[in-house]
């Protein structure tokens, strides 16, 4: 072997020993790495868990009579007569949320806010839809960000104090979202080591208390992200409306909703407090939008379905 063979040779040892040396032996494992699970921003694993009393200092349910307030009239209340600003979700499945496909704002929610606008400023199109989490809801009214919202907000005594109302606009209930192989058939049989999870703005958390003392409740600020811990396994359940939780097991086949509704929720249209004339004019734009099909209709299209049930009868009363 020429001198050039014998250094070929010896290059190609010393790779095979380096490449030896590289692999090491192969007992020899890459080092693990603790990872956190990501959470939202906001979530709460403590929160105030007391059940709930139920407030009787009010009759929630009861609005303002139509009466004789004018498209016109109403808007005269706009922060911009040319254009009514709705607090809206777009993140929220059946609801309210900005479909894929079309990149537009769909749901039964966006329904009756656009039902609402049709029949304030005539024209459908002279809105601006502001999207905010559940807790921005009363705050966004009190500034003047919104002339309202239509949010899957229920009515309650507390909120009447920060807001106006309208007649209920559509009837749900608190249920409990699992996974299908979890074994969990409803709230009241989950145990102490297992967490459900709700919004933190929600009414859930005194009624979770109230079925299930138990049981652990965590609190986000956007019930949205409830799903996400579900999905990953921080959380064992979520519990929320029925028409949320139906948009959840849409968009997630993995998972269910199950056992009895354990509340009551009625959703109305808020107001910033002292709108009552604006509130007024909605309630008469509500009870046509009921009495002419577009409600059923609505209803027909996004929950029917999904909820596998026919809607619950609304209450429509007034206070004068």
């Amino acid at each position: 072997m020429n001198r050039t063979g014998r250094t070929a040779a010896a290059f190609a040892a010393a790779a095979c020993l380096a490449l030896a040396a590289c692999t090491g032996p192969a007992s020899m494992e890459p080092p693990v790495v603790d990872v956190p699970t990501p959470l939202p921003d906001g979530v709460n694993f403590s929160p105030d868990a007391s059940p709930a009393d139920a407030d009787t200092s009010c009759d929630p349910l009861s609005s303002y009579s139509p009466g004789s307030v004018t498209a016109e009239q109403a808007r005269a209340l706009l922060e911009d007569p040319e254009q009514i600003s709705i607090g809206i979700s777009q993140s929220t499945n059946l609801m309210g949320y900005r479909d894929p496909e079309t990149n537009e704002l769909a749901g039964f929610d966006i329904d009756i806010a656009t039902a609402m606008v049709q029949a304030i400023m005539g024209d459908a199109t002279k809105v601006r839809w502001v999207p905010m989490n559940s807790a921005d809801r009363e705050q966004a009214l009190a500034d003047g960000r919104v002339d309202m919202v239509v949010r899957t907000m229920s009515i309650t005594c507390e909120r009447w104090e920060n807001v106006e109302f309208s007649t209920e606009y559509y009837h749900a209930g608190q249920r409990l979202l699992v996974a299908k192989d979890s074994g969990i058939a409803g709230l009241a049989e989950m145990t102490a080591d297992q967490l459900v999870c709700t919004g933190a703005s929600s009414t859930s958390v005194g009624n979770i208390a109230a079925v299930n003392p138990e049981v652990q409740p965590v609190t986000v600020p956007d019930f949205n992200d409830c799903l996400v811990l579900l999905q990953q396994g921080t959380v064992d359940g979520v519990a929320i409306d029925d028409t949320i939780l139906a948009g959840m097991a849409v968009q997630d086949p993995t998972l269910q909703v199950v056992g009895d509704a354990f509340s009551e929720e009625h959703y109305g249209i808020a107001f910033q407090k002292g709108d009552t004339d604006l509130a007024r004019f909605v309630n008469g734009a509500l009870a046509a939008m009921i009495a002419d099909g577009r409600w059923q209709d609505s209803y027909d299209e996004w929950l029917a379905g999904p909820l596998a049930t026919g809607p619950a009868a609304l209450t429509t009363q007034y206070r004068d």
